[in-house]
């Protein structure tokens, strides 16, 4: 029983297979993080006159940040031991970015709603 649970272990491919799927869902909420860092400044910017103060720059830095270090974290964490393992490990990491990047996006709205008030208010 060992000798099966060693082998399985041993064996790097199916960890690289598990990692390269991963790494491919992992990119698109560090695509889309990384075009809301470099439009929304200028959006908020012609839309509503806004100054570069109101864009929230720690929450666009996270969102490109967050789904890198989690990805980096299963890789490590997981890499030792079997590719089931890692798969859990980069599945709980997706769902955590993706859980995160709706906040940020609930976030930035309510800041954008917050522009658009203000906005038509003050002219």
């Amino acid at each position: 029983m060992s000798e099966n649970n060693d082998n399985s272990r041993s064996d790097p491919l199916g960890r690289l297979a598990v990692v390269l799927v991963a790494g491919v869902l992992f990119a698109y909420p560090v695509w889309i993080s990384l075009g809301n860092l470099l439009n929304l400044p200028a959006y908020y910017q012609t839309q509503f006159g806004a100054s570069v103060e109101t864009v929230p720059w720690a929450l666009l830095i996270a969102g490109v940040a967050l789904p890198a270090l989690a990805f980096l974290g299963a890789i490590v964490a997981g890499w030792k031991r079997g590719a089931g393992t890692m798969a859990l490990l980069m599945t709980a990491g997706f769902a955590a970015v993706s859980a995160t990047a709706l906040s940020i996006l609930a976030f930035e709205k309510d800041i954008e709603l917050r522009l658009v008030i203000d906005f038509l208010v003050n002219g």
